[in-house]
Order: structure tokens, then C-alpha cells, then sequence
């Protein structure tokens, strides 16, 4: 199970109490548009900078413009410098 918390000290307290053992790991947190090919030219975006994605999961709601993903990452500070605004889908002709 993979959880993503606002307050790691709270949740491994928690956890603790509840004897159940955890990985603890920086992710990344990007919405991306909910298009067909964003996930795959974000990917792209990243290889290019020889980073590598380790583990990831998304989400979205039906209707919404964006969906919400969450990355295990290879070198987070340099996956910082590739992320939106400047990230958009090709358009398709």
C-alpha cells in the first residue's frame, strides 16, 4: 500500500502503533492534463534528462481537466527543474 501524507511524523507514529512496518521515500506530486500522451511526454521529458521513474500512480476524476500522479523518482531535484508550467501535450494535426 502506498500512502502520501502531509504530516510523516504523524503517520509513522501511527503506523508504529499499530506495529506495521514502512518505506519512507521522497516523491513527487504533478498534475498533469487529463489527455491521452501527457503521462507518456512527461515520462519523455524525464528520460531525456536521464531520470528515471522507480515506481508511480495516478488518478482522476471523471470530466476533470487535470489528473493527479505521484512518482518515485531517480533524482528528484532534477525532475524539479523539468516540471510544469512549461510542460504541454503535443496537440495532435
Amino acid at each position: 500500500m502506498h500512502l502520501v501524507v502531509d504530516d510523516p511524523n504523524k503517520a509513522k507514529k501511527a503506523l508504529s502503533t499499530l506495529g506495521l512496518s514502512y518505506k519512507e521515500a521522497d516523491v513527487l506530486y504533478q498534475e498533469l492534463p487529463n489527455t491521452a500522451g501527457a503521462l507518456g511526454y512527461f515520462a519523455g521529458k524525464l528520460a531525456n534528462k536521464e531520470i528515471n521513474i522507480t515506481s508511480g500512480w495516478g488518478t482522476t476524476l471523471k470530466g476533470s481537466k487535470t489528473a493527479a500522479i505521484v512518482l518515485e523518482v531517480s533524482d528528484l531535484e532534477k525532475t524539479a527543474r523539468v516540471r510544469r508550467p512549461q510542460l504541454k501535450t503535443p496537440s495532435k494535426k
